[in-house]
């Protein structure tokens, strides 16, 4: 049987080729591409949510304001339901009581209508939140500046008040419009108190 020669270097290369050749088509292959998730947002947060996340879920929802023309009010306690006795009315009681009103009316623009047989000037607070006040002459040529106190019991106010070092001025009087009565405090300042009505 004839044998074939090969020349020299061919069967160099005939290995050369079958060692390259593998080499070669594994570096070419192509990795197949990743599908890309569907909604990467959502996925993550399910995986590992975040503080932001967890705060977004647990946040309560927000109350509407209301709507226009609607009747819900905020709550204002009612006129008796005081957390403490409160100071209604505040007074001058001056030398020259005619001259003092202008120079108040002057001064802050208050409106005094002293249209009364007791020379009493009223003066109309000044709006939601305050009080109103009087200026008249004194008695008996003192003048003085004070305030007055609402109370529900004068006589228990008064006795309260003169345990504590009070002395009274003038006690329980019914002055027809009003109830009211005065004492001085134990540095000597005058206060009122009015009564409050049974209504």
């Amino acid at each position: 049987m004839a044998v074939r020669k090969l020349k020299p270097g061919a069967a160099k290369k005939k290995a050369l080729v079958k060692k390259t050749t593998p080499k070669f088509v594994k570096t070419s292959a192509k990795k197949p591409a990743k599908k890309p998730a569907k909604n990467p947002g959502r996925r993550l947060a399910t995986k590992s949510p975040g503080r932001s996340a967890r705060k977004s879920v647990e946040k309560p929802p927000r109350r509407s304001s209301p709507a226009a023309g609607s009747t819900a009010t905020t709550s204002v306690p009612a006129k008796k339901s005081w957390l403490h006795p409160p100071v209604v009315h505040w007074e001058i009681m001056a030398l020259d009581a005619p001259k003092q009103r202008a120079f108040f009316s002057d001064l802050f623009g208050w409106a005094i209508d002293a249209n009364n047989p007791q020379n009493y000037g009223m003066v109309p607070s000044g709006g939601e939140g305050a009080i109103g006040g009087g200026i008249g002459p004194a008695p008996e040529s003192k003048p003085y500046v004070t305030f007055y106190v609402e109370v529900p019991d004068i006589g228990a106010a008064l006795a309260r008040a003169e345990s504590l070092g009070a002395s009274t001025v003038m006690p329980r009087t019914d002055m027809g419009m009003v109830i009211l009565a005065q004492f001085r405090d134990p540095e000597g300042n005058l206060v009122g108190l009015i009564e409050s009505s049974a209504s």
